[in-house]
């Protein structure tokens, strides 16, 4: 009787543990680098930036029909550096921390949305000059200002690395930039985004989750 009590409590543990592993998996995601043209309507630019993975769920929905539809849900935290240029205005750059909120189906396409919070420092076009109290004019190099700024963002794109075993993904997004207070008010600016996503081989390790729903 006792060696059963044994034997039950050692198989137990290794019972439980293998539930576990069905529920809840651990994978290795990558540190995605990000580069692309960054235009604000008709003002060229460019925008970099890292995503570290945080969570990934892959989810199976089985509908009523029997076709199962499959997609992995994606968290990121991203760091970024952004700058554009207009012409006979300012040169705006700014560096921003977001949330990305990706969505992949198995054929690769992709969603996102991203919020951001950051600085910006804009550098003005042409040569300023400041008066300074005493009536001295003297020439200010690198003028321009410091802004808080938010930023919110949606695109979507395709990953090739579902498909066709390729560390990449193309994108598009559109941004909406908001400075403030800027002269008393809010200076709003549109930016699109056309770029590429590179996962090199730099592996943080994460939770997957898997999960099926039958609607």
């Amino acid at each position: 009787m006792k060696l059963i009590k044994i034997l039950f409590i050692l198989i137990l543990p290794i019972h439980s543990f293998g539930q576990t592993q069905i529920l809840s998996d651990t994978t290795y995601r990558s540190t995605n680098l990000k580069i692309s043209y960054n235009s604000s309507i008709i003002y060229p630019g460019l925008r970099f930036g890292m995503e570290f993975p945080v969570i990934s769920k892959e989810i199976s929905k089985i509908k009523k029909s029997g076709i199962t539809k499959s997609f992995v849900k994606d968290r990121f935290i991203s760091a970024n550096f952004g700058l554009y240029h207009q012409k006979g205005f300012h040169t705006n750059s700014y560096l921003t921390a977001g949330w990305t909120i990706r969505r992949t189906k198995s054929s690769g396409f992709f969603s996102e949305f991203s919020p951001e919070i950051g600085i910006s420092r804009t550098f003005l076009a042409g040569t300023t000059y400041v008066v300074e109290d005493n009536g001295n004019v003297t020439r200010k190099k690198l003028a321009g200002y410091f802004y808080p700024l938010l930023s919110v963002g949606g695109g979507f794109g395709y990953d090739f690395s579902k498909k066709h075993s390729k560390p990449l993904l193309l994108f598009t997004k559109a941004n909406l930039i908001i400075m403030l207070p800027y002269n008393s008010t809010y200076y709003i600016r549109p930016t699109v985004e056309i770029g590429v996503i590179y996962k090199p081989k730099i592996f943080l390790r994460i939770k997957t989750k898997v999960k099926s729903i039958k609607k």
